[in-house]
């Protein structure tokens, strides 16, 4: 996590991918980890839950920017990931950062997640291969508000943008 303090709003148009999409191990997809809901570890593989359950799947996206690319040839060199709460020197700026959870129920009877070969969809590809991607298309000034107001106060807001009461 970097320091939140220092965070700025993602400019607009700025783009980005995560994850692997060819990633045929754990190693090679950093950016995804597993989880069974209710349970404090994770793991880079995939988690054994018990049915009746949940397994997560979270992809966390960098946040450091290189503060002049909105975009890169591969959509992803103007990004960074902090070391502890320190932006690289390449990639100075602090932006929010992003986090992409998806739950599916866990009901037992062996189902497996895989992926695709050619765009068709197979049950012995490797599961690994989480990736997801960002464009800001925010309203800039309502974004900007909502990381002052909520990211760098260290507040937790609303889905109003609005620090809740606690």
């Amino acid at each position: 996590m970097t320091d939140r303090a220092r965070a700025v709003a993602h400019p607009r148009g700025l783009r980005y991918v995560v994850g692997n999409a060819l990633a045929t191990s754990p190693d090679q997809n950093p950016a995804a980890r597993w989880s069974c809901v209710g349970r404090p570890e994770s793991s880079r593989d995939f988690m054994d839950c018990p049915p009746g359950t949940k397994l997560e799947n979270y992809l966390d996206f960098p946040t450091c920017w290189d503060g002049k690319n909105l975009d890169s040839a591969n959509h992803r060199d103007h990004m960074a990931y902090a070391t502890g709460q320190t932006c690289p020197p390449s990639h100075p700026v602090v932006v929010p950062r992003l986090e992409l959870l998806i739950t599916w129920p866990v009901h037992g009877g062996g189902l497996t997640l895989a992926g695709t070969r050619g765009g068709v969809n197979v049950t012995d590809a490797p599961g690994h291969t989480f990736h997801g991607d960002f464009f800001n298309a925010w309203d800039q000034t309502e974004l900007e508000r909502r990381v002052r107001d909520c990211i760098v106060a260290g507040y937790i807001c609303g889905t109003d943008g609005r620090p809740i009461e606690q």
